[in-house]
């Protein structure tokens, strides 16, 4: 007898495998990563955000208390300040107005590395303990320096009729005319946590 041949079975070999499915979970990843950097930067802005609206309010409240203390000082009765006509740098007010200033009308004394630059350092310092803000002011009055010593003149300052009554005297065609009288101006600059600085100003007369 012949024996028979059986038929070879062919053997499969694996597929190769192309990587794409490692190629696409790659590609997510990264998408994601981008996602949670995004929504990081977007907290993170949002918490700025409300941080510098915090700093604000309190700038502007020790900013008020630092007017407050420059109009307490200068005006009776609780002057401290014995002559407005010339300078107190004991209390950073000055007679007339600083030459050096950039141009919205900050003194460069306010301006820089307040260890360095602010000179002297006194009453004009005001500390909020609970929020860590620190506000410094300079008052100056709105004269050249020719009105240093001397009264203030129509001339040299800044000048506003006081404010006075509209009511006239019967036997008086126009009422009292008072003179004039000039301007003050207090410059505040707020120094804050994370080193953020807040300047205010305000006319006082």
């Amino acid at each position: 007898m012949t024996p028979r041949r059986l038929p070879l079975r062919r053997q499969r070999l694996p597929r190769r495998e192309r990587g794409i499915v490692v190629f696409v979970a790659l590609i997510a990843v990264v998408l994601l990563s981008l996602a949670a950097v995004a929504l990081m930067r977007s907290v993170h802005t949002s918490t700025m955000v409300v941080g510098n609206l915090a700093f604000r309010q309190a700038a502007q409240v020790l900013s008020a208390a630092a007017v407050e203390r420059a109009i307490y000082e200068m005006f009776p009765p609780s002057a401290v300040i014995a002559d407005l006509t010339v300078h107190d740098t004991a209390r950073n007010y000055f007679a007339s107005i600083q030459p050096s200033q950039d141009r919205n009308g900050v003194p460069l004394a306010l301006q820089g590395d307040p260890a360095a630059n602010y000179a002297p350092l006194g009453a004009q310092v005001i500390t909020d303990n609970p929020t860590g803000n620190v506000a410094r002011y300079i008052v100056e009055r709105m004269c050249d320096d020719d009105a240093i010593g001397m009264a203030a003149t129509q001339k040299d300052c800044e000048m506003i009729p006081p404010k006075q009554s509209t009511a006239k005297e019967t036997q008086l065609k126009k009422g009292i005319t008072l003179p004039r009288i000039p301007y003050y101006r207090v410059t505040v600059r707020v120094d804050g946590p994370g080193n953020s600085v807040a300047y205010s100003q305000a006319m006082i007369r």
